[in-house]
Parts: structure tokens; C-alpha cells; sequence
């Protein structure tokens, strides 16, 4: 990234005080000490707008007697429309009668009565302008045809244009794009929303974290750092590193710990429209020395709906303090998201096995879950609450051998120390902002409690909080902190602060 991109970005910045949640995916919450995954649903890229949500109340859609005609369904939908005056639908009307279809098309995109719009294009008596056309294949996500229209890239909108590119994987050509047009209108905040989201698909970056975290008795603190070198717009290479101190008071019933355990793994990502594949292969050095891979993979079935799914192998475990120190995980996991209007559901189901890191086996979980959450636009952030519900059904061997073992004092040598019995939450989560909503605003903050009953220790809380803020361009800073119990159906308090910093280039 050149100084012309941060400068840009500075100045439109000034103008960017109110903004629409961007179509940014959000990051999982890896650095957290106990995974939750259904109090963290994903967020859903591309998800329908207001007036995407609506267009199905287009007469067009609801009469299909008229469909042929185009004059007969325009006054149909003109006289449904209570938004219009007379004076308003009789001049579209009487333009439209002679031939002049234009104004009756800019009228049907405006109110996204795609239907109509399609109808009066394909009949349309003049030659129809290609920002028209795109508008319409933008929304019916018409590959051929906005790749046709982008040939003559100065017929088109710049917003449109922008959009048409991501939507094609042009990532690069969007940055380019936009930085162009910023140049003509700085303070169009649009404009550097699609400048930001070209940002984060198409340039490489560095991200230093710091983690400090704590739970019955056992800390780990020290560095972390993730980094994606882009080697076009489709792929490239990612780096997952951490090093971890560890340090342990009587609570957690520890004896023996290894002083650090460090991960380092390597790989290459792939990305389209609508698929991102990521695969990371390395080793996990606690104890002993093992080697990890992770597989992440997200597909965008429909502007609404996305399925994702994680392989993990030979992964850290903070189930209990025992596993943290001397354990791993493998497992995998799937997880369907769907969005209608204000309200996102998510089922998700999974499987995860737990051994030593010498190799002995402890048991294994199946686990299942389901959420709702309503949404709703607080200024340049967002409001999400709903219901949650999980379970988790744990198969357990029947004592505590080998390296797992003899890191536990021997007062503690029980497989309640290290895995819970099978259990199920049922709970609220409220959310505002989003940790990894990283660069659509200038400053984001993040808010969520989820207050649930678990069915072994009752009542239980999770809360989580923290700002992202840019400090030169796009680069951001962030800052975040948690506490509570982490849902693993132990009696585990927890409390993580973690600081960050991601430079793009």
C-alpha cells in the first residue's frame, strides 16, 4: 500500500462520521481462552438491505398477469405505490406511453421493484443506459453481464463500478478504482466503505497482538502474530504464530508445567466471491512436539445465507487448565447461518476429540447448537440480541493416564479436573458493535454479554468488550477485554485482555 492510499483514506476520513454496516465477515474470537461457538454467530457478508428485503412487494412480482405488458404493469405498480403524488405518476406514465421508458426505469430501481425494471429494460424502445443495466445485474448477481458492462468501465457509476469488481474477486481493480474516484469526491463515505473492503480482500498485512489471559489458577500471556502476503486477488500466503508463558497458582491444581508452549504454522489462502478457503500447517511444541493443521472454509450460498465449516488438528485445548498445559484438540465443525430481514439464524453441530499431548486419549464431545438473533442500526454500529441454545455430550475415559496425569498434583487426578460431564446452555446474548468489524468506521466499540443457565452450575455469564480504532489509514489498533465463565461446563472463571495492532501494505 502506497502513501496515495493512506492519504486518501485520511482525508475521506474526515467526512466518514455515520456509516452502513459494511459487508465485512468477522473474524472468530481465536484468541479466546474457551471457545463459545454459538454465542458468537457469524456475521453474514452481502446481507439484503432494506430495499432488497422489500422488492418482493413489487407488483410485478405479485401480478404476474401483467408480466408481458409492460405499460399495464408499470400503472399498476405506479397507482400500489403510496409514496407517490399524482402529478409524479402521470408524468412517468405519459413519458413512458411515448416511448421514453428511461424515467420509469430510474423510478422502478429506486424503489427496487426489480421485476418491473427488468421488464421495462428487455421492452425498452430506446437503447437503455448501462448504469441501468448494471443496477440490475448487480442485484440479480449477473457475472457475463457485469463483466460485459465493465468494459466501458466511464458509462457506469463509481459506486456501482466499485461493487460490480468486488463482485466479480477485482479486488485490486476495486482499490484502484476507488482511490480514483476519491480523488474527484474525498468525502464520499461510500466510496471509502468499497475502498476499505477492497482493502482487507486484496492487501497483504501484519498483525501483532499481545494476549494475557487467566483461568482457575493458570495464566498465559505473550505475542501473537498473524500476517497474509497477497500474491494477486485470489490467493496467497498466511502466517499463524504464537508464544505463550505460562504461570500457575495453587487453584489450578497443576505441578508440572513446560514454562512456554509456542505455535507456528504456515500456508495459502483462496478466495472468490463467494468461497474463502484458508489452510495453516505447522507444529505445536508445549510438552511435546506435535504437528497442527487447520482448514477453514465459508461459502456464500445466497446474498442471506453462508455455511462454514473447521478442521482442526492437533490444536490448543483450554477446556481445563490440565489440557492447556499438557492436552490438544482435534475436531471438526459446521455451521449455516441465515439472514431474513432484521433477524439471522444459526445452526451449527460438531465433533472435537481430546488427548495428551503424549497421545493418550481422554474422551471426545458432540455437541450441537442453534441460535436467533434480531438486529437493529444504532448510528454507525449495530444493535444484535437474541436466544441461544447448546449441548454438549461427552464421552469420557474412566481415569486420567499418562502426560495429563503427571501434570496434575495428585489430589486432582480425576477427569472432572479435566472434562466436564455432558451439559447444555440455554441463554441471551446482546451485542453491539464488533470486535473484528475492523476497518468500516472510524472507531468501532464492541459490546456483548450472554447470561445463560448451564445445566451444572446454574447461572452464568460471559462478557466481552473492546474499541477498534484507525491510526494511520486503514491500519487499526485494538484493544479488548473478557470475563466470565466460558460456557465449557466447568467450573472455570476466566478473564483475557488482548491488545493489537494491524499494519496493511
Amino acid at each position: 500500500m502506497n502513501a496515495r492510499d493512506y492519504g486518501y483514506v485520511l482525508i475521506s476520513g474526515l467526512g466518514a462520521l455515520w456509516y452502513t454496516p459494511g459487508a465485512l465477515a468477522a473474524e472468530p474470537a481465536a484468541d479466546a481462552a474457551v471457545t463459545t461457538p454459538f454465542r458468537s454467530p457469524v456475521t453474514i457478508p452481502s446481507a439484503p438491505s432494506e430495499d432488497e428485503a422489500r422488492a418482493d412487494s413489487s407488483p410485478v412480482d405479485a401480478t404476474g398477469a401483467f408480466s408481458s405488458d409492460p405499460l399495464r404493469t408499470l400503472a399498476e405498480s405506479l397507482s400500489a405505490s403510496p409514496s407517490l403524488g399524482d402529478a409524479t405518476r402521470r408524468i412517468l406514465l405519459a413519458e413512458a406511453r411515448r416511448g421514453d421508458y428511461l424515467p420509469a426505469i430510474s423510478w422502478a430501481l429506486g424503489q427496487s421493484y426489480w421485476g418491473l425494471a427488468q421488464l421495462l429494460i428487455q421492452n425498452n424502445p430506446k437503447p437503455t443506459p448501462d448504469w441501468a443495466k448494471l443496477s440490475l445485474a448487480l442485484h440479480r448477481y449477473d457475472g457475463p453481464e457485469m463483466a460485459r458492462l465493465l468494459q466501458h468501465p466511464e458509462r457506469l457509476p463509481a459506486r456501482d463500478r466499485l461493487q460490480a469488481q468486488m463482485d466479480l474477486g477485482r479486488y485490486g481493480q476495486a482499490r484502484k478504482d476507488a482511490l480514483a474516484a476519491m480523488e474527484t469526491d474525498p468525502y464520499d463515505w461510500r466510496l471509502r466503505r468499497e475502498y476499505l473492503q477492497a482493502v482487507r480482500k486484496s492487501a497483504s498485512y501484519v498483525d501483532l497482538a499481545g494476549i494475557w489471559q487467566s483461568f482457575n489458577g493458570l495464566s498465559q500471556y505473550g505475542p501473537r502474530l498473524r500476517g497474509r502476503l497477497a500474491l494477486g486477488d485470489a490467493w496467497g500466503i498466511e502466517l499463524d504464530a504464537d508464544a505463550l508463558r505460562e504461570a500457575t497458582s495453587q487453584a489450578a491444581g497443576l505441578q508440572r508445567l513446560p514454562g512456554w508452549s509456542e505455535r507456528a504454522a504456515l500456508g495459502l489462502y483462496w478466495q472468490a466471491p463467494d468461497w474463502e478457503i484458508q489452510t495453516l500447517v505447522g507444529s505445536y511444541e508445549g510438552m511435546r512436539n506435535h504437528l497442527t493443521l487447520d482448514l477453514k472454509a465459508r461459502w456464500q450460498m445466497s446474498a442471506g445465507r453462508v455455511l462454514s465449516g473447521t478442521v482442526e488438528y492437533h490444536g490448543r485445548s483450554q477446556q481445563s487448565p490440565a489440557l492447556a498445559v499438557a492436552g490438544m484438540a482435534s475436531g471438526i465443525r459446521l455451521q449455516l447461518m441465515q439472514q431474513v430481514g432484521a433477524w439471522t439464524a444459526g445452526l451449527g453441530a460438531g465433533w472435537r476429540q481430546y488427548r495428551g499431548q503424549d497421545g493418550v486419549d481422554l474422551g471426545s464431545d458432540l455437541f450441537a447448537g442453534a441460535s436467533l438473533l434480531w438486529r437493529h442500526g444504532l448510528g454507525p454500529w449495530e444493535l444484535e440480541a437474541g436466544p441461544f441454545v447448546d449441548y454438549h455430550d461427552l464421552n469420557r475415559r474412566g481415569q486420567v493416564q499418562g502426560l495429563v496425569a503427571q501434570t496434575l498434583i495428585p489430589s486432582a487426578r480425576t477427569i472432572d479436573s479435566v472434562l466436564p460431564g455432558s451439559y447444555g446452555d440455554v441463554g441471551l446474548r446482546l451485542q453491539w458493535g464488533q470486535w473484528e468489524r475492523a476497518i468500516d468506521s472510524n472507531w468501532t466499540p464492541y459490546l456483548a454479554l450472554s447470561v445463560y443457565d448451564n445445566t451444572r452450575f446454574g447461572m452464568q455469564y460471559q462478557l466481552d468488550a473492546g474499541v477498534s480504532t484507525p491510526v494511520f489509514g486503514p491500519d487499526r489498533l485494538r484493544i479488548g477485554f473478557s470475563q466470565g465463565q466460558g460456557g465449557n461446563g466447568l467450573a472455570i472463571s476466566e478473564r483475557i485482555f488482548k491488545m493489537a495492532y494491524r499494519v496493511y501494505f
